[in-house]
């Protein structure tokens, strides 16, 4: 009787298993039946073996090299947390080093768990659970990289479970990011991109440091996620959380702990505090193990998915009246919710003006006539949840005179003496008067004179290239926009001038917007960087015909916050009649040093058309990096060929006539040109040619063709 009673559950579940679901602790699985893939399979150990419900069968990566994966199509994204992964029950017991691994396309895949060695034992049903901070995945791989059991990668199972209160969303994504301070080009905005590979860094060597968002509106919080890049060694950053509503006073959510990140926690990190309702959420680092500064890759915070969550309706009809000399007073309509409104927010120009209560839909403040004040109102209700902006109204303060001048025109220079660089411009015109005048060079302001004054002299060495523009004000501070911009080029160093700047410029590689065009746009507060690790990486500037140079200038931005580092380069040049490059100067290695300018001189004697950079290393970013290539020199002699008259006889022709042409040619060049032809079009097509002889600098020759064709059309 017992046997039978076995035979007829097998039954049951064989006849109900096409609509095979699972669930665990962790949330249900979500790889239950879905698609699977791998980067190999031996024989029919297949990779759907992973996702069919049955630990019996199994996946068998080929051959025997390792890394192997084998990954799940969740089929939609989803928050997860924990991955449970089987052997089939009976197999002896063995270890498989691997790592877990989300994608939101299949293509680009981020570390969620970093490679280590799990136990799959008969004592634990050859079972293994993972966990980790919850992170949005539509696809999940195994990358298993080691195996004793057996010479191949192995799994059963691939269970995929939702995390607990998925239904919360990252409510820091998108909004705007502050922190204490930032080096170089890691700004706050990268802990909230949702790329893990950008990141924060704070100044160096001065905790503490902070980094906070701002979620727009109070909201209950509950849960802070901190991540660091995948790849990235381990470190401790100790640290607390704090909140605020109005991004001032600051209380703390959490005490002050070292955090570890580390690859076994995918270098994230999950911190969960009992509710509060906050706008404001900062982390504030006092200590770093491995860099003397504050650094997040992610700044991700949640809020609870139990209890009233959601907010009320955003108030309407914003309206104000100005029922007396600086009051404006405010109205709307209520605002509805699903327990009850407790009260709004009156917002001034971006601030919280005053609170009142849920069942006053009015407000007047006090404001002089001459402000203007943009006005929004929120809702919120007891629990904290704030709904939405109203619409917006702005009173328009009398303010007077509000048109800006015109802008100056025809900005130019001379150089009356060594050292001196002599701009001129002509008036700007206003609707009441100009004021003055505001000089920049280089976009950083430089003078300022009065509105009479349409001419400056600025001292500055013949080695430095600058570019300047002006503006016009009037007295009520309305600015002008910017004049033609005029550049004299300095010579660096040698004779001659930079040749390179604003000349067409490429690069191996790019990173972000740190494009090739930033390294010879004159201004040293742009730059190129080429792809992380992307070496050798080049950047390569064509002056468009030889020239004889004496000193390539490397720059970077020479403010303190970009440290003192060295890049290994190498520079090359290309003959305008050369096919390829020579070295022009060995690899080496450079030091920038921002107490030195963050300049570095390279002597090159050379005649060139193109120079290129070659850079093999550099100990202060991951890819090369330039703010300014400068190549001084004087252009070469070279020829310069034009056609200066054409003729045709007989002048004019008949059909039965035979033509013959005639063209001057004159070298205005600095060097003779070797001999050469000249060709004859006629609608678009070479008609006829003629030898041109080899022509010194500054001489003339007349051609006549070998052969012409008969025609009445007119010959171009």
């Amino acid at each position: 009787m017992r046997v039978l009673a076995g035979t007829l559950a097998t039954s049951l579940f064989m006849i109900g298993w096409p609509a095979l679901t699972a669930s665990a602790a962790g949330g249900p699985d979500l790889a239950a039946g879905k698609p699977a893939a791998a980067s190999g399979a031996n024989g029919a150990y297949v990779a759907k073996n992973v996702t069919d419900g049955d630990q019996s069968t199994y996946w068998e990566s080929a051959g025997s090299s390792f890394p192997q994966w084998v990954q799940a199509d969740l089929g939609g994204t989803n928050s997860i947390d924990e991955v449970v992964l089987k052997l089939p029950a009976g197999w002896g017991d063995r270890k498989e080093t691997l790592s877990v691994q989300g994608s939101a396309d299949g293509t680009t895949f981020s570390t969620l768990v970093g490679s280590t060695a799990y136990s799959f034992a008969q004592a634990s049903a050859n079972t293994v659970k993972i966990g980790f901070a919850a992170a949005q995945a539509r696809f999940v791989r195994i990358d298993i990289t080691a195996n004793t059991g057996w010479q191949a990668a192995q799994l059963s199972a691939l269970e995929v479970h939702a995390a607990a209160g998925s239904g919360s969303t990252n409510l820091a994504l998108g909004k705007t990011l502050t922190a204490s301070s930032s080096t170089q080009n890691y700004t706050a905005a990268n802990a909230n991109d949702g790329n893990k590979a950008s990141y924060w860094e704070s100044a160096n060597n001065a905790f503490p440091q902070w980094i906070q968002a701002d979620l727009g509106a109070t909201v209950p919080v509950d849960k802070v996620v901190l991540k660091l890049p995948d790849g990235w060694g381990a470190r401790t950053q100790t640290l607390k959380l704090q909140g605020s509503v109005n991004g001032t006073d600051f209380t703390d959510l959490t005490a002050s702990q070292g955090y570890d990140f580390t690859a076994g926690n995918g270098l994230t990190v999950p911190i969960a505090f009992n509710a509060v309702t906050t706008r404001y959420v900062r982390a504030l680092i006092t200590a770093n193990t491995a860099q003397p500064g504050g650094q997040l890759s992610e700044l991700e915070i949640y809020g609870p998915t139990s209890g009233d969550t959601q907010p009320p309706t955003a108030p309407k009809n914003l309206a104000y009246t100005e029922p007396g000399t600086g009051q404006i007073k405010l109205t709307w309509d209520a605002a509805t919710d699903n327990t009850a409104v407790t009260g709004y927010d009156v917002y001034a120009n971006g601030e919280l003006r005053t609170s009142v209560a849920g069942n006053v839909t009015t407000y007047t403040d006090s404001q002089p006539a001459s402000a203007t004040v943009a006005y929004y109102v929120r809702a919120k209700d007891a629990a904290g949840n704030q709904s939405p902006n109203s619409n917006t109204v702005t009173r328009k303060g009398s303010s007077g005179d509000t048109q800006a001048p015109t802008a100056p025109g025809s900005l130019a220079y001379t150089e009356p003496a060594a050292g001196q660089i002599k701009l001129t411009w002509t008036a700007s015109s206003d609707n009441v008067g100009v004021s003055g005048y505001d000089i920049y060079a280089n976009n950083q302001l430089l003078k300022s004179v009065a509105g009479d004054v349409t001419t400056y002299t600025d001292s500055q060495p013949a080695t430095v290239t600058v570019s300047y523009y002006v503006r016009a004000k009037d007295a009520a501070g309305n600015q002008s926009g910017a004049s033609n911009t005029v550049t004299r080029n300095g010579t660096s160093s040698g004779d001659g001038s930079n040749l390179a700047v604003g000349k067409p410029i490429t690069a191996s590689s790019s990173t972000f917007t740190y494009l090739a065009e930033n390294a010879d746009d004159n201004n040293t507060a742009t730059y190129w960087e080429s792809a992380a690790g992307g070496y050798p990486s080049t950047l390569t500037v064509k002056l468009g015909a030889n020239a004889d140079t004496n000193t390539v200038v490397l720059k970077l931005n020479p403010d303190s916050s970009w440290g003192r580092r060295t890049q290994n380069i190498e520079v090359l040049g290309r003959e305008q009649s050369a096919s390829g490059y020579t070295s022009l100067v060995a690899a080496k290695d450079y030091t920038f040093d921002p107490a030195a300018g963050n300049t570095v001189a390279i002597p090159v004697t050379a005649r060139v058309a193109d120079v290129q950079l070659k850079f093999t290393s550099n100990t202060g970013a991951t890819g090369g990096q330039i703010a300014e290539f400068q190549v001084v020199g004087v252009p070469s002699p070279n020829p310069d060929l034009e056609v200066t008259a054409l003729t045709a006889a007989p002048a004019a022709p008949v059909e039965s006539d035979a033509v013959t042409l005639s063209a001057t040619v004159h070298n205005k060049g600095t060097s003779a040109s070797p001999a050469t032809t000249v060709a004859f079009q006629l609608g678009g097509s070479t008609a006829a040619t003629a030898n041109v002889g080899a022509l010194a600098a500054g001489a003339s020759q007349t051609g006549a063709p070998r052969s012409a064709r008969t025609t009445r059309e007119p010959i171009r």
